[in-house]
């Protein structure tokens, strides 16, 4: 549509002819005046509502019957969502039903409860096209102002993808959309549909003669109806506790959190729940392996019922008892390979007296014999923001799926045994698999999940063979401590980022850097001219200065990019700024502010200078590091935090950096690269061995994890973490065992 409409655009850039103005010009103030007084009053704004409950979007209509019929843009009213109507005077409009619609001209009429009291109209032009060059107004809410006018002049009449649309000179903006477009009678010519994404100043409308055809064709939909449009069969399931539950070719959808603690949200089933031994199964499918959403059953329809269901990779059998978490008791939690992440996952679960039995895809995965709950509706269940999809909900005696016939097992295994079988595969194969195409289709993805596990490990071990050397480089640089550990070690943070730094080739180009610098000044020169010395070559010879554009890209804490692109954080900009300060005989160290890392040179007389790299060498004075102190951290300025700060402390807080940049992007394969080297040049932190631990579990690394937890039992003193470490530790171990 936006090609169309810049070609329309490129096609009416010519001289617009005045001849076609009509009599009685809009230019007039008392014609304008007149114009806006008669119309306005008819003009309604529409808010609609999205599914918490808040207003998303804002929108325009306008009555074309005294009797209560508005006419807007179809996309105003947001199909299956409500809306409300209120007109100028502060009158809320009842809306009574949608009355008819055409979504492919963006054309609706509303029925609104006038309450046997009459509204003022608007007067529909004749069928005929507006000329070009004539003086229009339109009403509308732009960008939620609402009430407003502005003039224009119909630029052309153009076909945009076949349909007749009126351009007009004039800005048009969100919220003028489904209102009038007027002559100078005050007579409905157009209704305002849409915006230029490529000019200010230009607009379509749609040609009134189409809303006459759309009053011809009466096609009401009920308001409560209409806002309900696509939720599931009232008639077959019952919400509880909100979200939006929808259906459409067989599936149901929950959008949105539920109004139940922990965004819980529930869809029962109205039908009878059979007598016990029965069953209830369901596909799921959820868009994020961090929500829950599954199977809920003897449900007494509001806070007490059971729930399985997947939640972070594992299989959960909960009672819940209450409104809140402190009512709800997790029976089993199992960790089992045969989910499938991501994909759809059969959940059933099996009721029989003093025995629930749970599967997921054909496999039982739990069994409890808990019977504080033994009847009630069941349905289907979700948390938090879960998206999940669901389909094919059953309630029977029995719901297992057929197994594998011998010849399909055979054939399988085949397969499985032999992938280069795949290509011998004939129609006749693929028959013998599709008569069983269920239980088939599960082996094979299940098999799929596995391949991909096997292609994800073999992924991680590359990455910690890559990295491991660096790790190892930067514990040797911690134990000899050469005068170039900090140029170096941070040098090797960024390799960890990029394997083909070469580390040697950058560390030469800082010494080149120095020696530039020493070709400055004198060889007498004093400490501040050095330092002059040092701010003219790196902010005003080579532009060096603070990332502000993109504080918190990686790159700025990257060293070798600060050094190629002339920016970085606070401390990588200091780190070089120090190294370079050694190289040519100043004295400096690291002052690590709370949020913002400066230097500090000592000079010969004991007089020191506190220097802000990132805001190009700018002189501090202890009022200034003051307020970056009480700017950052809102709090006071303490001797602690001007102490000079050690390599090491330096280098982790450059992984700090690092790894809060990581969490903001949720890469736990980078959290786990700078952990890594975390533990490489303080191997004696608990705090680093505890982060590498969790980070080591949450990606896969279980046997490492241990190897950490196996340390901190042995070394952490706190008998909280000590028991927390060893508890984690026999977890990995049943978790190990079982896969």
């Amino acid at each position: 549509m936006q090609l169309k409409i810049l070609i329309a655009l490129l096609l009416s850039i010519v001289a617009i002819s005045t001849s076609g103005e009509e009599p009685t010009s809009l230019v007039k103030p008392q014609v304008l005046k007149r114009v806006i007084q008669s119309v306005s009053p008819a003009v309604a704004t529409i808010r609609v509502n999205g599914r918490d409950g808040q207003q998303i979007s804002i929108g325009t209509g306008f009555v074309i019957d005294t009797m209560g019929l508005i006419a807007t843009n179809f996309h105003v009213i947001t199909e299956g969502r409500p809306f409300t109507v209120e007109l100028p005077s502060g009158r809320i409009l009842p809306v009574l039903a949608v009355e008819s619609s055409d979504r492919a001209n963006d054309l609706a009429l509303l029925r609104v409860d006038i309450d046997d009291e009459e509204i003022p109209s608007l007067e529909l032009a004749s069928q005929s096209l507006p000329s070009q060059g004539s003086r229009v107004l339109a009403f509308g809410n732009p960008l939620g102002m609402r009430d407003s006018v502005v003039t224009g002049i119909i630029s052309a009449i153009q076909n945009i993808e076949g349909q007749e649309m009126i351009q007009l000179a004039m800005p048009i903006q969100p919220g003028n959309s489904g209102g009038p477009l007027v002559d100078s009678q005050g007579k409905v010519i157009g209704i305002i549909n849409m915006k230029s994404a490529i000019d200010d100043n230009l607009g379509f409308a749609i040609p009134v003669k189409q809303l006459d055809a759309l009053r011809e064709v009466s096609n009401p939909v009920l308001y409560e109806r209409w806002i309900h449009l696509g939720h599931v069969n009232e008639n077959e399931w019952f919400p509880v506790f909100g979200a939006t539950w929808t259906q459409r070719g067989g599936m149901i959808m929950a959008r949105g959190e539920g109004s139940g603690f922990g965004g819980r949200a529930l869809c029962l089933a109205k039908s009878k729940t059979p007598d016990t031994p029965f069953e209830i199964a369901v596909r799921v499918r959820m868009d994020q392996e961090t929500g829950a959403a599954g199977i809920a059953f003897h449900s007494d329809g509001e806070n007490r019922h059971y729930g399985f269901y997947p939640s972070n990779g594992q299989l959960r059998l909960t009672c819940f008892k209450g409104p809140s978490v402190y009512s709800w008791e997790v029976l089993k939690e199992v960790r089992t390979k045969h989910y499938l992440p991501g994909d759809w996952n059969r959940l059933r679960v099996r009721i029989e007296a003093g025995n629930l039995q749970c599967f997921v895809n054909g496999h039982m995965v739990i069994e409890s014999d808990d019977r504080q709950l033994t009847s009630g509706t069941c349905g289907l269940v979700k948390f938090r923001d879960t998206e999940p999809d669901f389909k094919r909900f059953e309630v029977g005696v029995n719901l297992g799926v057929p197994p594998l016939t011998k010849r399909a097992q055979n054939l399988i295994s085949d397969i499985f045994a032999q992938p280069s079988r795949l290509r011998e595969l004939n129609t006749a194969d693929v028959m013998d698999l599709a008569e069983v195409s269920e239980a088939a289709n599960l082996r094979i993805k299940q098999k799929v999940a596995q391949i991909e596990q096997q292609a994800e490990e073999l992924r991680r071990l590359a990455a910690d063979v890559t990295n491991a050397p660096i790790a190892r480089e930067l514990a040797a640089l911690v134990r000899k401590k050469p005068d170039n550990m900090l140029l170096r070690g941070s040098l090797l943070i960024a390799k960890l980022d990029n394997a083909d730094i070469d580390v040697d080739a950058y560390l030469g180009k800082v010494d080149q850097m120095g020696r530039e610098i020493r070709e400055k000044f004198q060889t007498n020169a004093d400490a501040n001219a050095k330092r002059d010395a040092l701010h003219t070559y790196l902010f005003q010879e080579n532009g060096f200065h603070g990332g502000s554009a993109e504080y918190y890209h990686p790159a700025n804490s990257h060293l070798n990019r600060v050094i190629d692109d002339r920016e970085g954080l606070p401390i990588t900009l200091s780190i070089l700024y120090m190294e370079l300060g050694r190289r040519i005989g100043i004295e400096t160290e690291g002052v690590g502010l709370p949020g913002h890392f400066i230097v500090r040179q000592v000079l010969d007389d004991n007089e020191q200078k506190l220097i802000d790299v990132f805001e190009r060498g700018k002189i501090l004075t202890m009022d200034d590091a003051t307020n970056l102190v009480a700017n950052r951290s809102n709090r006071s300025i303490t001797t602690d935090d001007l102490r000079a700060q050690t390599p090491i402390e330096i280098l982790n807080r450059v992984l700090g950096n690092l790894i809060g940049v990581a969490g903001d992007q949720q890469d736990a394969e980078a959290i786990n690269r700078y952990c890594e080297a975390s533990v490489a040049i303080q191997p004696d932190s608990i705090l680093a061995r505890r982060m590498r631990s969790q980070i080591r579990m949450m990606t896969g690394r279980n046997a490492a994890a241990i190897q950490d937890l196996d340390w901190l039992i042995d070394h952490d003193d706190e008998g909280f973490a000590q028991t927390e470490a060893t508890r984690l530790r026999q977890a990995l171990l049943e978790q190990i065992e079982n896969e």
